[in-house]
């Protein structure tokens, strides 16, 4: 109804009437719909690649972390307590050592490894242990 009133009014001053012309409200629509579309693709290409970013071995953390504050257990605190105690214990074994090549202990304390390695388990001993003189070694 709307066209038609403006074609009338065209017609009346005397202006040339484009029939094939679309109105504002089709192109407005058609521009809308071409948006859309820009959106919905790259939308699509969002998930897509939250998908593949979920399957690295930093996306498994993220989810892991996530379900992990969910039962209420602080990962990351975990985490830093586990290296502070292994830097500690990795103090103590080059302290050690150290004490023994400053000729500080006998070969016979030497031999009888650090005190902080009793406490451990003999097969956590045993890799800081290889660890260790692997890197010597090298």
């Amino acid at each position: 109804m709307a066209r038609l009133l403006e074609i009338e009014r065209l017609h009346q001053v005397g202006e040339i009437i484009d029939l094939n012309s679309e109105d504002d409200l089709s192109r407005k629509c058609r521009t809308i719909e071409q948006q859309n579309q820009i959106i919905l693709t790259q939308y699509e290409n969002l998930k897509r690649e939250l998908r593949l970013a979920k399957n690295t071995p930093e996306g498994t953390m993220v989810s892991d972390s996530r379900k992990a504050a969910q039962k209420g257990i602080d990962s990351m605190a975990q985490m830093v307590e586990t290296i502070d105690n292994q830097i500690n214990v990795v103090s103590q074994i080059r302290n050690f050592v150290k004490d023994f090549r400053e000729e500080k202990i006998t070969i016979k304390e030497f031999l009888g490894s650090p005190p902080t390695l009793h406490s451990l388990d003999e097969e956590i001993m045993s890799d800081i242990l290889e660890q260790m003189l692997s890197e010597l070694i090298r």
